[in-house]
Parts: structure tokens; C-alpha cells; sequence
């Protein structure tokens, strides 16, 4: 028996694949986007610190939003071909039912699934690992000491809470290198040990810039800001954005702190007394004084005024704002995200398909379409007995006579290295061709027309695909020319007497499965069990558990539930 199994493109391929697909297009738009604005951000000089960290936000939000502002190309969902078995009576004509063919090899499908496979795992690890920086923060805390109000460093920091307008407890811990801020409700402040024998000035500055942090939430922020990297730590261009986030946020309480307190060089002292290689403190969730690479950025901003008019700005911004959204339309066109979407044209169908869309993005994207799917066209009956429109499924009667078995695939026109003539030639899986023999009688779809043909030339095994070139016995229809993309069938064997019917999506060959078979009055249908034989592209044949006359649903049933009968409306 001939018989193989191909996933034409990608979205074709199970739906972890479609949706690890959507993630790396996705990720290509936003390094786009996020390239572009760097430049631009250097080309109009833009330095405010508060300016910036609004930018990098409002980036960093357009980002995330970049898969539901867009719109999704729309593919409909296939299962795995087979070799074709056509109708002897003409086998150009296929059902509707019947998918579009071309060839996507395997190992870029795995590819795919092994890149998705290790972003779930690095997402899982990552999550782990801020776990148990969250937990370690609450082994620093308790182990840490409160600072005696008695103290002359206690009511210095006292003095410090009046004057920012906030409270938090200061602690001393021999945990931290740097000064560490945390908490929503009851923040807490850690020093380190040597804190105690700074000078006043110095304790003034370094408690002044985290409490502003408290009273800013910042640790909120960091907090969020900690999530986005667990989830997308495998993209550099997002990563980038949350550090050009929390630089821009340091530098905003760095103005900020001189404001209040007036004291340059101290507050300048006291970065640089921290600008350490803080180790144990890159493995909790909480920003330190003052990470090492951001010395130098947050330095320069406070030795030099950064100015601009309001004008000036505005229209920097505009035109920013701009550019950006021209490279994010381009980004969009070049790697566009697929959603999969029903064989079936009624309105139902379609509002289903859009909800499901709206519904669901990443993970969700596949199991959306289909519950949208669901509700479009059960129209909120009972699960138990759907109610389903006639316009949205495709049904066949099975029937008994000879069958047709095919090669097919696609391929384009091309000039024939020795004759100079206009050729067919099709590439197709190693294992497929190999019941193929020249002269064997074809037919090439060219979107224009229909041309009858004869394979001429087998071409040699690469990378486990073959080509097959056609000879064309007839004149291409006008408009036809090297370069065009066709869909040929080439004809293997006759199979007379054979029981078959419209292969059902999903069914494939020498499979035992269940259908939706229609009752005699076609108001109803039940779920039946039947064995197939051997399968095509279009049709499959019957070994048991129909007859002829029997008409079966060959839609996909995947959003009746499994209900054992479904009512026709």
C-alpha cells in the first residue's frame, strides 16, 4: 500500500507548533520595533530621564499589545496528507473539504517544537528561581535588625522620613551588600552592616533615594518588571527594554534625591561607594542602590543638565511616534501571525473564528479560534446536542466504484535546462516518489488553466525530497510563464470496485475512528464507528461501519464536544 504523511506549512503542524510559530514572528516584530526606537531615541538626542522612562514603558506596553492590535492572517486548518486517491471520473476536481498542498520539511517542524519546547522549560526554571529569590528576601528580612530610634542613625532616619513624606522600616542585615528596598505594605528598607559608620551625609542621601523608591512603588514595578523576564527570557530585545526601564527609573530618583536634599557630591559618594559587583544580590527580586553598569549613565545625568523646550520635544516625540509606527506596520507585513481558522464560509462560522481570535493569543490562540468556533456555531445549545448549520459543514454519500491514486504537490514553471521548454517541476518527500515513473500521466493546475502532462524526470534525493519534473502535452493558458506556482497531480494507480467516501478531516489512512453519520430524515446525525483503508488527499476507503448511500459529516467535529448526536438546522 502507498502511503506517506506530510504537514504542508507550518500551521498545518500540531498546535504547539502554530502557536511556538506565532511566538518567534512575534518576538522578530517587537526586536524590530524596539531596534528602530534605540536609533531613534539616539537620533533626537532624547535624555530626560522622565521622558525616557515613559518611552520605554509606553514601548515595552505596545509590545505585549502587538498581537491583538494586529491583525492575524487567517489559515485554515488542515490535518496530514496523504498520497491523493481521486475519483477515476475526474480526478482535477477535489471537494471542498480538500486542503492546499505544498511542502514544509519535517526538521524545520521539529525545529520549531524543540525552540518552543526549551522556551517552556526556561520559563519554568526562571519562575523557580524567582521563587526562591522571593523566599530568600523573607530569609533576609528576619534575620536582619531594626535600627534603634535612640539611636543618633535612628532619628537621622526618622528626620528623612518626615522630609520624603513616607514611612518604611529601616533594618541593618549582614545579607546585603547595597542598600535593598521591598514590599507593597509594609516596605521594608535593608542597609548593610557598614551603613552604621557612614557619615551623616551619606546616610541622608542613601536613605532619601529608597524611600522614594516606597513612595513610588517601585517595587511594584520591579516586581512586574521580574515576571516579564521569567516569561520572556529568551528575548534579548525585551530584556533590553525592562533595563532601559529601570535605568530610566534610578535616574528619575536620582533628580529626584538632589532636589530634596541638595547635596551633589555626597549623594555622588554614595554611588560610588556601592558601585561594587553586588553577587549576592542578582539572585532576589529587589533592585540594589546601584547596579555597576548603570554608574557611568546615571552619573553623566546628574553632572550635566539635559535640556530641551517643550516644543523641541513635542515634535521629537511626534516624529518618533511616527517612524516607530511605520517600522511596526512593516514589521507586521514581513512576519505576520497566523491564527487557525474552520474549512467553512457561513457568518457563524466566521464571528466563532473571531472571537476565538480575540479570545486567545500565545498558548491561547489555538484553543481561542476553536471555542470561538464553538459558540459561532452551536449558538448556545446545549453541549449534550449541538445544533449545527448546514451552510458550515461539508458532507459526501459514500459510494462504490474506481479510484484514482495520486502524487500531489506544489511547485512552480521552470525553463528545462536541456530543451529550453516550459516545464511542471514539484518537490515532494523522498518516500512519496517512490511508486513515481516516467511517463506516467499528470495534471498541472496553473491557477489559469488546466494542463495535461507525463512525468519526464525524477530528480535525486536531497535532504529526503525529491523533484519531479512534468512535460506539458498541451499549450499553457496565456498569462502563464516561468516562475508561476502550480498544483500537480501525478496519477500512480487505477483501483477498481473500491467502497470510499470524502476523507473526513482529521482521519487518516488504515485508521479506526468515529464520523457524524445523518440520519435518514437529515435532521440529525450520530457519532458511528468505521475502519478506513487506505487514504487520499480527497477520499478514503471504507472496510466497515458504512454503506453505500450512508452520507457522513466531513468537517472538523472537534467543536461539537464529542456529543454522540448533533441537530441540523
Amino acid at each position: 500500500m502507498l502511503e506517506a504523511t506530510i504537514n504542508p506549512m507550518f500551521w498545518n503542524a500540531p498546535d504547539f507548533v502554530l502557536v511556538a510559530t506565532n511566538i518567534m514572528f512575534w518576538s522578530t516584530q517587537v526586536a524590530l520595533l524596539v531596534v528602530v526606537a534605540a536609533i531613534l531615541r539616539r537620533l533626537f538626542r532624547i535624555q530626560q530621564p522622565r521622558v525616557l522612562l515613559a518611552f520605554w514603558r509606553v514601548l515595552l506596553i505596545a509590545s505585549f499589545a502587538l498581537p491583538a492590535i494586529q491583525p492575524w492572517h487567517k489559515l485554515v486548518r488542515v490535518g496530514e496528507l496523504t498520497i491523493a486517491m481521486e475519483p477515476a471520473t475526474d480526478p482535477r476536481v477535489l471537494p471542498p473539504s480538500s486542503p492546499g498542498l505544498s511542502v514544509w520539511h519535517v526538521s524545520t517542524q521539529q525545529f520549531v517544537s524543540v525552540c518552543g519546547a526549551v522556551i517552556l522549560l526556561g520559563i519554568v526554571v526562571r519562575l523557580l528561581m524567582f521563587a526562591a529569590g522571593l523566599r530568600k528576601l523573607r530569609q533576609f528580612r528576619r534575620r536582619s535588625q531594626s535600627i534603634p530610634s535612640s539611636t543618633e542613625t535612628g532619628q537621622l532616619l526618622a528626620a528623612m522620613r518626615k522630609h520624603v513624606g513616607c514611612d518604611a522600616d529601616f533594618r541593618l542585615s549582614d545579607d546585603v551588600e547595597s542598600p535593598v528596598t521591598f514590599g507593597w505594605r509594609a516596605p521594608s528598607i535593608l542597609f548593610p552592616a557598614e551603613f552604621l559608620t557612614m557619615e551623616p551625609q551619606l546616610q541622608k542621601a542613601i536613605a532619601c533615594h529608597e524611600l522614594l523608591h516606597v513612595r513610588r512603588h517601585d517595587w511594584a514595578m520591579h516586581f512586574v518588571e521580574e515576571l516579564i523576564r521569567v516569561a520572556m527570557w529568551f528575548h534579548p530585545a525585551i530584556l533590553w527594554l525592562v533595563a532601559q526601564s529601570r535605568l530610566a527609573r534610578e535616574q528619575v530618583v536620582d533628580q529626584q534625591v538632589l532636589g530634596l536634599t541638595g547635596a551633589r557630591k555626597p549623594y555622588l559618594e554614595a554611588l560610588l561607594r556601592f558601585a561594587t559587583d553586588q553577587k549576592h544580590l542578582t539572585a532576589i527580586p529587589a533592585p540594589p542602590f546601584l547596579a555597576e553598569r548603570q554608574l557611568a549613565r546615571r552619573v553623566s545625568v546628574m553632572l550635566k543638565e539635559v535640556r530641551m523646550s517643550r516644543t523641541r520635544l513635542a515634535m521629537s516625540l511626534a516624529a518618533i511616534a511616527v517612524l516607530i509606527g511605520a517600522a511596526g506596520v512593516t514589521a507586521v507585513w514581513m512576519f505576520p501571525l497566523k491564527a487557525v481558522a474552520q474549512n467553512a464560509p457561513s457568518t457563524a462560522v466566521a464571528g466563532g473564528v473571531a472571537g476565538g481570535i480575540v479570545g486567545g493569543v500565545a498558548e491561547g490562540v489555538v484553543r481561542g479560534v476553536t471555542d470561538g468556533v464553538a459558540r459561532g456555531i452551536a449558538g448556545g445549545v446545549s453541549a449534550d446536542e449541538p445544533q449545527v448549520d448546514r451552510a458550515a459543514i461539508w458532507t459526501d454519500e459514500v459510494k462504490r466504484g474506481p479510484m484514482m491514486i495520486q502524487v500531489r504537490g506544489l511547485g512552480e514553471l521552470v525553463r528545462d535546462d536541456a530543451s529550453g521548454k516550459l516545464i511542471a517541476r514539484i518537490s515532494l518527500p523522498d518516500e512519496i516518489t517512490k511508486d513515481v515513473r516516467a511517463n506516467q500521466s499528470a495534471m498541472v493546475d496553473t491557477r489559469k488553466g488546466v494542463v495535461a502532462g507525463h512525468v519526464s524526470e525524477l530528480g535525486q534525493n536531497k535532504a529526503g525530497t525529491r523533484t519531479i519534473d512534468i512535460a506539458l502535452d498541451a499549450a499553457l493558458p496565456t498569462g502563464a510563464g516561468a516562475g508561476l506556482a502550480i498544483d500537480a497531480t501525478v496519477d500512480i494507480e487505477k483501483i477498481d470496485d473500491i467502497l470510499y467516501v470524502g476523507r473526513p478531516v482529521r482521519v487518516m489512512s488504515g485508521a479506526s475512528s468515529t464520523v457524524y453519520k445523518l440520519t435518514a430524515d437529515g435532521e440529525e446525525a450520530t457519532r458511528v464507528p468505521v475502519k478506513f483503508g487506505r487514504a487520499s488527499v480527497a477520499n478514503i476507503e471504507v472496510l466497515d461501519g458504512l454503506k453505500v448511500g450512508d452520507t457522513i459529516i466531513l468537517s472538523d467535529p472537534s467543536a461539537w464536544n464529542g456529543a454522540e448526536k448533533i441537530r441540523l438546522k
